[in-house]
Parts: C-alpha cells; sequence; structure tokens
C-alpha cells in the first residue's frame, strides 16, 4: 500500500516538473520553429502606410516598409541605441549610419554638411535616396553624412557629436557644417510624466532589466522570464493591437507644468549651445534647426485625425513648449532656425 503511494507521488512529481520543463523550453523552441519555417521576407499583411495616397508614385513603398519592419538596434554607452547595419533595397546602413546615395564625394575640400536629429532625419518613410541629407545634397552639390536615428533626442545627437569627434580626432572642422534637426522628439518624450532628467525613453526600462538581471540571478523572475516576454508578444500580436489604446489623462505635464515646459525647452536650447561651442571652437558652423510639427502653426491637416486620444494630448504639450523654445533660442548666440511656419507650395 505504501509503495504504491510512493509510486503515485512519484509520478506526479515527474509530471510536474516534465510540464514545468515543457513551459520553460516552449518559448526558445516556438521562435526557433517560427524563424525557421518563417521566408526571410514574409508579411503578414502589408504595412497600411504605403497605402497612402502620397506613396501612390512610388514603387518602393511596399518594400521600403518590409525592410522597415526588419531593422534591429544594439545599446551603446552615451547613445543608448543605434540600428544595426542592414544592406536592402530602399534601407543600407553601415556602422550605425544610413548611407546617402546622392552625396557627392569628389570635392574633398569643399564643404561637408553633418546632420543629426531623430527619425525625419534618418529618413523613416523613404528610401536612401529620398531623406533630408539626400536630397539636400542632391540640391547643393555638397557631402553630407546623416547621423539621424529614430526617436533621438538632442541630448543623444550631442553625445554621438561628441563620440565621432574624439574617435576622428576631429579637431579642425572648418569645412564641416553640423545641423541639428529637432523639436518633436524631444517634446513628446520629454514631457511624459514619468521621464525625468536628462534620460531618453529607455532609461527605467534598461534600468528595470539590469536590476533584475544583477539582484534576482536565481529567482523565479529570471526563470520564467522568457515565458513571461512569450506570452505578452502572443497578446500584443494578437488581442491588445485590436484594442483601442486607452491614454492616461497624466501621460504627459508640460501643459499643466509651467516649470516642467520650461525645463524640457531649456534643456533642449542648452543642448543646442553646448552642441554649437563644441563645433564653432574647431573652426565648424552649426545651426539648430526647430522642426515643423502638425500640432503647431499652421499646417494643412485636413487629411488627418489629430484631436482624440494621445494626438490631443501631444498637442497641449507643443502649444506649450514650441513657444518657449522658440524664444529661448532666438536670445542665445547660435544659428536659430523655425521652420514651424514652413509649407510646400503647391
Amino acid at each position: 500500500m505504501i509503495s504504491s503511494w510512493i509510486r503515485i507521488l512519484f509520478i506526479n512529481i515527474v509530471l510536474i516538473f516534465s510540464l514545468i520543463g515543457m513551459l520553460l523550453l516552449a518559448p526558445p523552441v516556438l521562435y526557433k520553429l517560427y524563424k525557421w519555417v518563417k521566408p526571410a521576407n514574409f508579411v503578414i499583411s502589408k504595412d497600411q502606410r504605403s497605402q497612402l495616397k502620397l506613396y501612390q508614385n512610388f514603387t518602393w513603398a511596399d518594400k521600403h516598409f518590409v525592410e522597415l519592419s526588419q531593422q534591429s538596434i544594439t545599446y551603446y554607452d552615451y547613445i543608448t541605441w543605434r540600428r544595426d547595419d542592414y544592406s536592402g533595397e530602399t534601407i543600407n546602413i553601415v556602422n550605425g549610419i544610413r548611407l546617402s546615395p546622392t552625396a557627392y564625394k569628389d570635392n574633398p575640400k569643399g564643404s561637408k554638411f553633418f546632420f543629426f536629429g531623430g527619425s525625419t532625419t534618418w529618413g523613416a518613410g523613404v528610401n536612401d535616396e529620398n531623406t533630408l541629407p539626400s536630397i539636400y545634397s542632391k540640391i547643393t552639390k555638397n557631402s553630407v553624412i546623416n547621423f539621424g536615428e529614430t526617436s533621438y533626442i538632442a541630448r543623444q545627437s550631442l553625445a554621438y557629436l561628441n563620440n565621432y569627434i574624439i574617435e576622428n580626432s576631429l579637431t579642425n572642422m572648418s569645412n564641416i557644417n553640423v545641423i541639428f534637426y529637432d523639436g518633436v522628439n524631444d517634446v513628446a518624450d520629454r514631457c511624459r510624466s514619468e521621464n525625468n532628467g536628462l534620460g531618453t525613453d529607455r532609461e527605467k526600462q534598461i534600468q528595470s532589466k539590469l536590476k533584475t538581471n544583477t539582484n534576482k540571478q536565481f529567482g523565479f523572475v529570471n526563470t520564467f522570464s522568457q515565458l513571461q516576454e512569450f506570452i505578452n508578444k502572443v497578446l500584443k500580436k494578437f488581442l491588445i493591437s485590436n484594442t483601442p489604446l486607452k491614454i492616461s489623462d497624466n501621460l504627459y505635464n508640460c501643459s499643466s507644468d509651467e516649470q516642467r515646459a520650461f525645463n524640457v525647452a531649456k534643456s533642449l536650447v542648452d543642448t543646442w549651445e553646448i552642441a554649437s561651442d563644441l563645433v564653432n571652437n574647431r573652426g565648424g558652423k552649426f545651426t539648430a534647426i526647430l522642426q515643423p510639427v502638425a500640432f503647431y502653426g499652421n499646417p494643412d491637416l485636413d487629411y488627418l485625425d489629430l484631436t482624440s486620444g494621445i494626438n490631443k494630448s501631444l498637442a497641449a504639450q507643443y502649444k506649450v513648449v514650441y513657444p518657449l523654445i522658440i524664444q529661448l533660442a532666438s536670445d542665445r548666440n547660435f544659428n536659430f532656425i523655425d521652420l514651424t511656419d514652413a509649407s510646400i507650395d503647391p
């Protein structure tokens, strides 16, 4: 009787641990199978952005958004993240820098233009030939380098500029023009109520990962983290994506906190001024450009719905912070261009 009970207990223990083992092994095994079965360029459906009217004359649009979805990034000190190298039909990245195929390089003594900024500078939504640096190079016949990176705030661009100067011993910048094209990301990121100081929107995420890995090396969190992440990704893909995003009333607080709004504006302008001093002291030229945004100025928005949800909240932040940026930058001793009222003639 006792031996039978022991045998049943042993079988149940084996079954429980087998089940736990299967759960722990399921995420990496399923992911490996998915990567093995999935073709390299497989997409479930076309990115709807490629179907917008503005892309109707561009045959590369579908391919571009497929390649955009295949991008990966890597963490780096000081600049936080950078896209990995990539070779495609519409996107080509070498050493973290997106190529500008129309860049003129046949005049070594000619002026060079270094462009820094976020996704607008990098060129999200366009092929290599149609990024802002590429278009500028084509029009002016000047050499350009596209240092832009998706979601970058000006502080990251300054860090990247510092890295480039140090790594290349760039003491003489007499033929170099540095352009910082900023504003949109600095407000959208730094007006978020949970962000403090000069950190990026990834600061707390990285801190959380480091804390988990160092303080709980042998805990249940690490043991089941892959399973948890796997479940979260499945839910996000098949359930959450079809659920309307709920926006907290206190997601952003620049519009309700005058001091916070001033600090965000001042930190951007201070960053521009430091970058200007860095470049000018080496004989170069610096220009800061405040980029246009749909929520400020008088843009044509008839084809967009920007009056509800997160857009309504974001609009309030730009309406408060952008005027402060313009006022502070206009009083500083560096080249400043305000493009918030820029328009394109039909």
